[in-house]
């Protein structure tokens, strides 16, 4: 009978032994979109409105234009007059394509 016993107790033991053999850390293999993704590039309010005071002052069409800036948290606040639709529209361009910039408020006005 204590045969008997060993046949089973063995291959228990085997098996106890090759099931915690294969345990690993699954923390190693988790799925990308369970973990949080990298901080990008921070843009400071500073380097915003230096990118966008730099584009709308070396643009000829812009040339004599007085526009004030205002960057909040990547938020821009645009006011005063320009001559005409063209240069709004093209403010309102340089502001977007400038890296950072969250939201535009465009309150130019044409004189």
């Amino acid at each position: 009978m204590q045969t008997r016993s060993q046949f089973f107790v063995l291959p228990a033991l085997l098996l106890c032994l090759l099931a915690l053999t294969g345990c690993e850390n699954y923390a190693e293999r988790t799925h990308p979109s369970w973990v949080a993704p990298t901080p990008g590039i921070v843009h400071d309010d500073s380097s915003i409105y230096a990118r966008i005071m730099q584009t709308i002052q070396t643009d000829p069409d812009l040339r004599g234009v007085n526009v004030e800036v205002k960057v909040q948290d990547g938020n821009v606040t645009l006011t005063g007059k320009v001559s005409n639709e063209n240069q709004m529209t093209k403010i309102n361009m340089h502001t977007w394509m400038a890296e950072g910039v969250k939201k535009v408020d465009n309150q130019i006005a044409m004189k």
